[in-house]
């Protein structure tokens, strides 16, 4: 008996969920979070949907929010039926208890084929998505025992590490360890270039990805063919050359021993190593928000080639009419753009939302970030600033978002660019210390961690001379820092005296066919900025040359009036700036340097930087030939 009432009970509060209609189920969502929400946060204007939204003409008609009604009140429960005798009521209870139980199983299933599913982030199912694949080698006992250069990692900076140490020692013995199947790739074109292939959504070996630089060459993703490495399983025998162990995982280093633990689909290995570095990158963050999508197949992050390829196959179905990009940030805007421009005549839509008022306003001066907007609206991109997700569910196969400030977001699809993280398992399995802000296994300025034991890239918390500690995360770091690795691992191993890791952090950015920028140094818009563009690249400011040039670093050199525009800071707002420099400071010490569609003008930059004080900045623009295109 007990039985059949827990069964009838458990069936009971899934059968009251899917018959419940779709506004009962949003009246319930939102009552539970006003009920957690209003007793924690002070009292705020409800901002609408339509409010906030900041688009283009051409999409302002098709996205215009839907406005959920409430529900309508339901129906009072029936009134309590007369007492009965208690032997009576037993039986009456079993057989009401039996009857229930079969038939509202039957009507649960019955009508979960006919009504659509609501998933909650409390209640989201777990669904594994992507094809499953065979590790490389596919044992443990492929593996080798011993090896000269263990790379924890296979990666970029890893990659760059092993050509330094191959160039210099080409009997060098290496092992490339990593958690993805496919040979190492260049991360930069996953949100740019790789998005204007047309059978990106179509392609099943990763390894045969390749994209169009802006030059009109094609070029694979991967640095190298599979013919350029050696077979894993031939690597001991060889004794030379480097091999890549795909699908697996460095669990644990045994730092006094020199050993490591591998773990794969093939089992678990240990092996010893003579000089080992850590590279294993980051990986992406996910949002709290967003566990009901997740749960229901409907968000992703993109942090992977193989990302890359099941979001593509994705949007290429029918059921995605709609994706929603989460976060304001470079990655965030790149793919953006990159996906406006892939479904641009599809009838298909890009929504961009972030919490920030403008787009990369964490690293742009405010009229840049501006136009940044305006160059992602015209690409065709819909934005929604400020705007915190909070909540998500699915209803009818649509991820309904909701905002801290009451509105709903709707989408099919949602991609998470909301940052990375450094994962500090293996680290501190191998008790390496990791820096407890930043992240990141904390090295010394030669990039080493513990003897014969190096890290780079962005697992790297490295020690800068001017910025003190700091972790990069970008591509020119991967490469420089996993090059002054390999060359201080070869180093201790000849003998010779390391070299400290000084190279400033540099990176690029492309924002649809039109828009591209480079920038070095310490990038952060809450610095104070100095602007100079030239006037003929800045649309409706020939008014306000006469007020430009005022601040504390300098102003516009006799005679060069008419010539070049200054801004200061977020001033100037509203207008449209194609072409200029721009320099972060720190007191009167350029710190960084950012070019505005002005290239082939980093090694300038990196001369900037070297002296970085100077009695007059707009002088120091003229070294960009800010007038020229190229």
């Amino acid at each position: 008996m007990l039985r059949a009432v827990s069964v009838l009970c458990g069936e009971s509060q899934s059968f009251l969920l899917y018959t419940t209609a779709r506004r009962d189920a949003y009246k319930l969502f939102r009552n539970t979070y006003a009920s957690a929400s209003t007793s924690s946060q002070r009292p705020r204007k409800i901002k609408k949907y339509r409010t906030t939204v900041l688009t283009s003409e051409a999409s302002q008609a098709s996205h215009s929010p839907s406005v959920h009604s409430p529900p309508p009140a339901q129906s009072s429960p029936p009134p309590t039926p007369p007492s009965q005798s208690p032997r009576r009521s037993w039986t009456v209870a079993a057989a009401l208890a039996l009857t229930a139980s079969v038939g509202g199983i039957y009507f649960f299933r019955k009508l979960s084929e006919e009504e659509k599913k609501i998933i909650s982030s409390e209640d989201a199912p777990k669904k594994n998505v992507g094809p499953v694949r065979t590790p490389i080698p596919a044992s443990a006992d492929q593996l080798p025992r011993h090896v000269q250069f263990l790379l924890v990692g296979a990666g970029t900076a890893s990659f760059a590490a092993m050509r330094a140490i191959r160039s210099q020692k080409p009997d060098a013995q290496v092992l490339m360890v990593g958690s993805e199947y496919q040979l190492p790739y260049m991360r930069p074109p996953l949100t740019k270039e790789l998005w204007r292939e047309p059978d990106l959504d179509k392609v099943t070996d990763l390894d045969s990805l390749t994209f169009k630089q802006w030059n009109g060459r094609v070029r694979s993703l991967a640095y190298e063919p599979s013919a350029f490495y050696t077979p894993v399983e031939q690597l001991e025998e060889r004794g030379a050359g480097c091999g890549v162990a795909r699908g697996w995982a460095v669990r644990r280093l045994d730092v006094a021993r020199r050993r490591a633990t591998l773990e794969g689909a093939g089992g678990t290995h240990t092996l010893t190593y003579d000089y080992c570095l850590v590279a294993t990158g980051v990986v992406a963050r996910r949002s709290a928000a967003l566990a009901g999508a997740r749960g229901a197949g409907r968000a992703r992050t993109l942090r992977t080639a193989d990302d890359v390829t099941q979001l593509a196959a994705r949007l290429a179905g029918g059921d995605v009419q709609r994706v929603a990009v989460l976060g304001g940030g470079l990655l965030a805007t790149e793919l953006s753009a990159a996906l406006a421009a892939r479904l641009k005549d599809t009838g298909k839509t890009v929504l961009e939302l972030y919490r920030e008022s403008s787009p990369l306003a964490s690293i742009l001066p405010s009229y840049l970030a501006e136009e940044a907007a305006r160059r992602l609206q015209e690409a065709g991109v819909t934005l929604l600033p400020e705007a915190d997700v909070v909540d998500s569910i699915v209803v009818d196969d649509k991820v309904l978002m909701r905002l801290a400030s009451g509105a709903e977001v709707e989408a099919d699809y949602v991609v998470e660019c909301v940052g990375t993280e450094f994962d500090p398992a293996l680290a501190d399995a191998s008790e390496l210390e990791v820096h407890p802000e930043l992240g990141g296994v904390v090295v010394n300025p030669e990039l080493q961690a513990r003897p014969r034991v190096w890290a780079a890239g962005s697992a790297a918390c490295h020690w800068a001379p001017r910025e003190g500690r700091r972790r990069g995360g970008l591509h020119d770091h991967a490469v420089t820092s996993g090059r002054r690795a390999g060359d201080n691992m070869l180093a201790d191993m000849l003998g010779t005296a390391p070299a400290p890791y000084t190279h400033p952090h540099m990176f690029w950015t492309d924002l649809g066919p039109d828009l591209g920028y480079e920038a070095i140094g310490t990038i952060d818009s809450k610095l104070k900025t100095v602007g100079v563009f030239s006037e003929d690249a800045v649309t409706e400011l020939r008014a306000h040359a006469a007020a430009a040039g005022e601040g504390d670093a300098g102003g516009p050199g006799e005679g060069a009036a008419g010539a070049a525009v200054r801004l200061e800071g977020g001033a100037a707002g509203g207008r449209r700036y194609e072409r200029g420099v721009v320099f972060y400071l720190e007191g009167r010490r350029v710190v960084g340097v950012l070019l505005w569609n002005l290239f082939n003008r980093m090694h300038v930059a990196r001369q900037v930087l070297a002296q970085a004080e100077f009695e007059d900045l707009f002088e120091v623009a003229k070294l960009f030939a800010l007038h020229e295109d190229e």
